[in-house]
């Protein structure tokens, strides 16, 4: 008897806790849907590793945690059938099958996010066989739990929902996948435009004897530019608000860039592709570039990488389209429909805990879909077919709901690591000693040491202003890849040729290198103070020049050390872990150095401002690092030529680090001296930038996008990648054709 007893309250423990379990499950599978979501489009424009640490394990998390809790139903309702479980289908197994077509919706994932890398792309078979799989189960689920109609026809509705949406999924994830998406471009790439007839007549004339004359003519096609001028002109033509002038000016340069940018993107897209490009199509980029200011040549393409974006890890190429908004709107009010009829349906059998789980699955639902709807009409691509389809009043309303220049494409920021910071920072805490005995200190120190920076205008415009003298010297021939590394800085004088030996090292080595040295120069020795020597016109200028040129020096670095395939040569990483190492034994000496006064540097006690959006920007100043410059100057003698060969590649990069520094410091001027090394930085960034490769380029978007990805972007529309090999096409007015 009390051995019965005993197997009946285990059993009834049992089904209750299944019956939470399956409750934790599905909750935990609609919290991950609502974190990815909100996060999914987040990330192209938050740099931050938290926001990519949990979007990845959501993502990796959902699909696992909702086709586990399918299961358990799918076993539930198997149990019933079969005949083993105590109890027949009551009320909870009854409410926990309308649950499952919701679990087949969170398969489908949100709009925001379809791929969290470009290696999801290529899984799209594998979710084609899940689809399969599920959608196949759910049903089974349904058809076996068939009880009462209104609840049964309800699920229905949700199925469908969900079979639609983890189709759209993996219809997005085909499209993106690398084989698929260079077919789709190459079928909508631009034709040559000359007429087939007259070169066929050229031919036929040829062979009869005929001395044939074609003249040629060179189109130029400015249909784009023509295109977004009318569309100014026409908003120009209507009451935009209640703006003045400047408000009014800025707008319409918001609208410029939009359309340019939604313009350009069906060709700048073919990049990732690895597409060939005629030079027709760099003339037309350049048309809708020209007369541009810098800050909204960047915003350009800004724009377009946002859209392609989406196309890699969004489903843009389903929500933009006619097929797919009518389809949102019906999977919309199909589940308001589900939640208006179950709340006027009989509930009175299911338990508080159920109904509240079913409630927030139908709003939670809603909640979704509309998040997913405000996310299209708030987009980039909405917004220019409000303005090429002249709804202006919409616009108007969006626009000043959510206005074009102060929406986030990207985060605007550069990475920032220095070698000083993580070298001379020691720990000795026991958790430190657990890490390297683990064998993973060296990445924790890296993730520890970074930072960033925002990316001001005056960064913009040496990158702009060196690609455009590029560009300026091959008008009047093909275009040519880019290839200087700093050889045209330093080829500017004669003075400065001494310094050539620093860019012919190894790419890698030529970063290190010129890192250290412009932190030496940025942090001089105690008894130099060469900036007072400046006139107050020059002084500002300097101080512009050496931040930027920092910024930019820390960022190479950043790339070398976090993103080393980014970049031509792929040992940095290597070469870098042993500098790491014999910079520490550098530094292990540092008490006994000196210490240097904690004041301002000699430059300025303050920063003024160097961008129109960084009011009252300080200077940076770090004595600690001060402090490990003179360690440094003092530990390698470059007063004596010693014999460092390559071979000691640690010894040799710090020691000639600090031979380039000296040398720098002999230049007659503190403007000279920054602006040398501001644009070899300049330089060494666009020619990493032309090295990369696409598929790096398209990783990094999803991590809040990297600096060298727009200036890659912005070298292919000047043409100054190796994209372009075609050359004008020259087109047959007409023939005339002689007899002798």
């Amino acid at each position: 008897m009390r051995a019965r007893r005993l197997s009946e309250v285990l059993s009834s423990s049992g089904d209750e806790w299944k019956e939470w379990e399956l409750r934790a499950a599905v909750f935990l599978s609609l919290a991950l849907q609502i974190a990815l979501v909100c996060l999914g489009n987040r990330r192209k424009y938050l740099p931050h590793a938290w926001i990519r640490v949990v979007t990845w394990s959501a993502y990796l998390l959902a699909d696992s945690v909702a086709i586990y809790a399918l299961g358990m139903i799918s076993n539930t309702i198997g149990e019933i059938k079969a005949g083993k479980s105590v109890n027949k289908m009551e009320p909870h197994t009854e409410l926990s099958t309308f649950w499952a077509p919701f679990l087949l919706l969170h398969l489908g994932g949100p709009d925001t996010i379809s791929a969290y890398a470009m290696e999801d792309n290529e899984l799209w078979l594998r979710h084609t066989l899940t689809l399969v799989n599920q959608a196949g189960l759910t049903v089974y689920i349904l058809v076996m739990a068939w009880t009462r109609p209104i609840l049964s026809f309800l699920a229905i509705l949700i199925l469908l929902s969900g079979f639609y949406k983890y189709g759209e999924r993996v219809w997005v994830l085909r499209a993106a996948s690398n084989e698929h998406f260079k077919d789709s471009l190459a079928e909508c790439q631009p034709r040559r435009r000359y007429s087939n007839k007259i070169v066929e007549e050229c031919e036929l004339k040829g062979a009869e004897g005929y001395n044939i004359v074609p003249h040629q003519v060179i189109e130029l096609r400015d249909d784009a530019a023509i295109m977004i001028n009318d569309a100014i002109m026409d908003l120009s033509s209507r009451k935009l608000s209640s703006r003045n002038d400047s408000e009014d000016q800025e707008y319409k340069r918001d609208v410029c860039a939009l359309l340019a940018g939604c313009n350009l993107v069906d060709t700048s897209q073919r990049l990732f592709a690895d597409h060939l490009f005629s030079l027709e199509e760099r003339d037309t980029c350049l048309s809708i570039l020209r007369d541009k200011p810098n800050e909204d040549i960047f915003k350009v393409i800004g724009i377009e990488l946002g859209l392609i974006y989406d196309v890699f890890y969004a489903k843009a190429k389903v929500v933009y389209t006619s097929w797919g908004f009518i389809c949102k709107l019906a999977i919309s009010f199909s589940i308001c429909i589900a939640l208006v009829l179950f709340s006027l349906s009989n509930k009175r059998q299911y338990s508080n805990p159920d109904l509240c789980l079913t409630f927030l699955l139908l709003g939670a639902a809603i909640f979704l879909e509309l998040y997913a709807l405000s996310h299209i009409l708030f987009s980039d691509r909405f917004a220019c077919w409000l303005i090429n389809n002249k709804q202006s009043a919409i616009f108007n309303f969006v626009n000043r709901i959510q206005p074009l220049s102060k929406r986030r494409r990207w985060s605007n920021s550069i990475g920032q690591y220095n070698l000083m910071t993580c070298s001379f920072k020691e720990n000795d805490s026991s958790w430190w000693r657990l890490l390297k005995l683990l064998h993973v200190d060296e990445m924790v120190v890296k993730f520890l040491n970074q930072g960033r920076e925002d990316v001001t205008g005056y960064i913009r415009d040496i990158i702009l202003s060196t690609i455009q003298e590029k560009e300026a010297r091959d008008a009047q021939k093909l275009p040519s890849p880019w290839t200087d590394r700093g050889g045209r800085a330093l080829s500017m004088e004669m003075s400065l040729d001494h310094l050539k030996w620093s860019i012919e090292l190894d790419f890698d080595m030529s970063i290190l290198v010129w890192h250290i040295a412009t932190e030496l120069c940025y942090y001089p020795d105690n008894g130099t103070d060469s900036v007072k020597e400046l006139d107050r016109n020059n002084q500002s200028h300097v101080k512009f020049y050496s931040l930027m040129s920092l910024h930019l020096s820390r960022y190479m670095l950043y790339l070398l050390v976090m993103y080393p395939s980014m970049l031509p040569v792929g040992i940095g990483s290597i070469r870098f872990r042993d500098i790491y190492k014999e910079t520490k034994k550098y530094f292990a000496w540092r008490e006994s150095a000196p210490e240097r006064p904690a004041r301002r540097h000699n430059m300025g006690e303050s920063m003024p401002d160097i961008s129109e959006g960084d009011p009252g920007k300080r200077r940076e100043y770090n004595p600690e690092i001060a402090k490990a410059c003179d360690i440094l100057r003092g530990q390698v003698k470059t007063k004596f030529n010693l014999s460092v060969t390559k071979e000691d590649k640690v010894k040799y990069v710090l020691f000639n680090g600090c031979r380039l520094a000296s040398e720098l410091e002999r230049l007659p001027s503190e403007l000279k001296k920054w602006g040398v090394i501001r644009e070899v930085w300049a330089e060494m960034l666009i020619y990493a930038a032309s090295k990369c490769k696409a598929t790096d380029h398209a990783q990094q978007m999803r991590r809040g996008g990297e600096l060298i990805t727009h200036v890659w972007f912005l070298m292919a529309h000047y043409g100054l990648t190796n994209h372009f090999q075609i050359p004008h096409a020259p087109a047959i007015a007409e023939i005339m054709v002689n007899s002798w």
